[in-house]
């Protein structure tokens, strides 16, 4: 979800920029000065640019460069004869020192007083980011309400297309742009980071052309959507309404193309509410408009479908005004590059591929059994039923986002600073808390169910499954709390990779033929397809017990503490040493 992202990209900056100030200390008392003509021979030193940041070891073209457009950013001594590189050993030591006195003053203070502090402090971050959730929860929310509601006779019909339209463009549309913006994202953040302000606004092109290039191939894809979800084995009546909405959407792509690589670049330079005001503004707009046309035009449900390519005109349009009044935009914007821009789409091509790969296996992973419960008899009522399960569900985890997110930014600073007591403490408070907020939102639920099922649809049969389901997978709540604290303490600790396979093993390999074993062989219908899934959190909670009872907090505390902004490891090759 954009929001969220956006947020929690803020407060991360606002959490690490302390860090990068201690960073800098640490490197200035570690400076000592080299002969000039002895820089070439530098064993494990880290050079400063002109304004006292570390450049980081490039490669061997680096070295060639040294001469010439390298020279002016290294921080010489004010006798000129010497550069100013900082000692690799002396920050190992100030480190040891740092990570022993963290130790310490940890071991004094008392457990509570910490569960105290951390508990205060997770509030305060997990508060903007439910807020933020909500907002783009929210309008996509009433929205589907409201396609449930423009033709009661075919609302079962209507609604399940609606909900396969926005499956599809989940993994097609919405995939590529976060993937892509993902990449693009963190090229711009590097380039503005390390002061390169026209290669900031070239990676910006280079977006646009990797975007353009894409664009075709899923503007197909979006207009052949019926032929698709047919080819998938869904209801080909449903099938074609979907397809209807999918080509509405298409109309969304080029702005939302606009949009993301303008975010990109402001997002790089940590402006933010932008975005948030941009979100409101064009779901207002578009929500107000989609309404008019659904209910006082012909255009019925396709007036709704027109929402999301009004909201990305709108939000691109109120972020060109902000991109042009940008003082860096106005500073340093180099014209138009298409040449120079071209050189480095294999650079972001290399980078996004993954990041598009890694969304789309989560957005997939997560709607799976939305495409299998379009192949259980009466396809509508169970696609209906589904998605106001899947929203339910969804609408209970909201809290979840907060403490979750939140915990893992506390325990990465709590590593970082050499305090494996303290994010021992964290990783407890965040899997208490979500299993207790979760099992909290399961109560809740039973008491919200029918009527919010209702609010969906006029259809009884539809409604009666929607509850009848959530009333028996009501346990699935508190279990799914489990797996989001578990995934936040993998992704803090650095182990995002043992987390994809948790995820890979636990969701596919056994919850989908566990699932769809209950439901065809067993005849489990649709509960037998989220039961297959319930099999599956239930073996990531017994792998992620098992992690956390063998982990060694010190020794995660050790190695973020040395790798954190930090890479010496062995002493390079002098060709190597910048």
């Amino acid at each position: 979800m954009e929001l969220p992202r956006i947020v929690h990209d803020e407060i991360l900056h606002k959490l690490e920029e302390p860090q990068e100030q201690h960073l800098a200390e640490v490197f200035h008392a570690a400076e000592v000065q080299v002969p000039v003509k002895e820089l070439s021979n530098a064993k494990k030193h880290v050079v400063f640019d002109a304004d006292g940041i570390a450049l980081k070891k490039q490669s061997k073209q680096t070295q060639k460069k040294l001469n010439c457009e390298s020279t002016p950013l290294l921080k010489p001594s004010p006798s000129g004869d010497h550069i100013v590189v900082v000692d690799a050993n002396k920050v190992e030591e100030i480190l040891d020192a740092e990570e022993k006195d963290a130790i310490e003053a940890d071991a004094r203070m008392k457990t509570w007083s910490i569960v105290a502090e951390e508990s205060v402090i997770l509030v305060k971050l997990s508060i903007p980011m439910i807020m933020a959730a909500l907002l783009e929860f929210i309008p996509d929310l009433v929205l589907t309400m409201m396609v449930g509601h423009v033709n009661p006779n075919e609302s079962t019909q209507i609604l399940a297309a609606f909900n396969l339209s926005g499956l599809v463009q989940m993994i097609l549309l919405a995939g590529l742009l976060n993937g892509l913006s993902s990449a693009i994202d963190t090229l711009c953040s590097q380039a503005f980071g390390g002061k390169r302000m026209t290669e900031l606004w070239l990676y910006c092109q280079a977006g646009l052309l990797m975007y353009a290039m894409c664009m075709p191939f899923t503007a197909i894809a979006l207009l052949s959507g019926t032929h698709i979800l047919v080819w998938l084995g869904q209801d080909p009546e449903i099938s074609k309404i979907a397809g209807q909405f999918l080509f509405v959407n298409a109309l969304a792509i080029p702005f939302g193309v606009i949009y993301s690589v303008m975010k990109s670049a402001l997002q790089a330079q940590n402006i933010v509410f932008p975005f948030v005001v941009s979100s409101l503004i064009g779901w207002i707009v578009s929500g107000v408009i989609a309404y008019l046309l659904a209910f006082h035009t012909p255009l019925g449900y396709l007036g709704i479908a027109l929402a999301s390519p009004l909201c990305f005109i709108v939000k691109s349009l109120a972020l060109v005004p902000v991109i042009l009044q940008n003082e860096l935009f106005q500073a340093t914007w180099p014209g138009w590059k298409p040449h120079e821009a071209m050189a480095l789409v294999p650079k972001i091509s290399k980078l996004g591929v993954s990041s598009v790969l890694m969304v789309t296996f989560q957005m997939l992973g997560f709607s799976f059994i939305s495409l299998l419960a379009g192949l259980l008899p009466n396809a509508g009522v169970m696609i209906t039923a589904n998605g106001i399960f899947t929203s339910i569900i969804l609408l209970s985890f909201m809290p979840l986002l907060g403490i979750c997110i939140g915990g893992a930014i506390r325990i990465g600073n709590a590593l970082g600073a050499g305090k494996a007591r303290r994010a021992a403490l964290i990783g407890r408070i965040v899997m208490i808390g979500s299993v207790s907020i979760s099992s909290m939102g399961m109560i809740g639920t039973v008491f919200v169910a029918e009527p919010y099922a209702y609010s969906f649809t006029p259809d009884p049969k539809a409604t009666a499954v929607a509850v009848d389901l959530t009333y028996k997978l009501l346990p699935i709540i508190p279990l799914m709390g489990f797996t989001f604290g578990m995934q936040s303490i993998l992704r803090a600790c650095g182990k995002q990779l043992l987390c994809a396979k948790f995820n890979f093993v636990c969701m596919f390999v056994i919850g989908v033929p566990v699932g769809l074993l209950f439901a065809m062989q067993l005849n489990g219908g649709l509960a037998g397809l989220w039961l297959g899934n319930m099999v599956g959190l239930f073996v990531f909670m017994l792998a992620g017990i098992v992690w956390l009872y063998r982990i060694s907090w010190d020794a995660l505390a050790h190695e973020a503490k040395h790798n954190t902004h930090l890479n010496f490891g062995k002493a390079p090759a002098a060709a190597d040493a910048f």
